[in-house]
């Protein structure tokens, strides 16, 4: 059994992602998009595990400190790999930057010692012409973006099932 903590959007922050990518969307039917109901932005992958019990009590222990806070996206980004993602990517936050690094140090997964960045997968799509690639850039960098919510609480899911849930003060 796999599981993963993560930040489940706010239904009004989905609704206002949907909005605002509207007319994007629109010039791109034939992205794979995210269904709405899977946004949500990925803190951990502890993979699989031994002992479900003892895993939850290590997470309540490393997030008993960590305080609610804010995520400001500011733009919708695409990167390649074996296709092309859109993201939608927020400022850096250190609060979030705690809670990944308590998160790390009580999973048995090696992790890189990069800052955790939040970001949310949009959509996926097989990798375009260069042309095609440089209109979707240019029409990215021109698209504004003005979402932002409060995080008071993470959600621990297995198997793609929320199983628990830890309040931030």
């Amino acid at each position: 059994m796999e599981m993963t903590l993560k930040i489940e959007l706010p239904d009004e922050t989905k609704n206002q992602i949907v909005d605002q990518l509207a007319d994007f969307r629109k010039l791109y039917p034939q992205f794979q998009w995210e269904k709405i109901e899977n946004y949500n932005i990925l803190i951990h992958s502890f993979g699989e595990f031994t002992d479900k019990k003892s895993t939850i009590e290590k997470i309540e222990t490393a997030l008993f400190d960590k305080n609610l806070f804010y995520l400001y996206a500011f733009e919708v980004a695409l990167t390649i790999g074996n296709n092309i993602v859109l993201y939608l990517d927020f400022k850096r936050e250190k609060e979030i930057e705690r809670i990944s690094e308590s998160i790390k140090e009580i999973s048995s997964r090696l992790e890189s010692s990069e800052k955790f960045v939040p970001r949310l997968t949009l959509a996926k799509y097989k990798i375009p012409s260069k042309q095609q690639y440089f209109v979707i850039k240019k029409r990215l960098s021109n698209l504004e973006v003005d979402i932002s919510f409060k995080v008071n609480k993470l959600s621990l899911f297995e198997e793609g099932e929320r199983v628990r849930v830890f309040k931030l003060l």
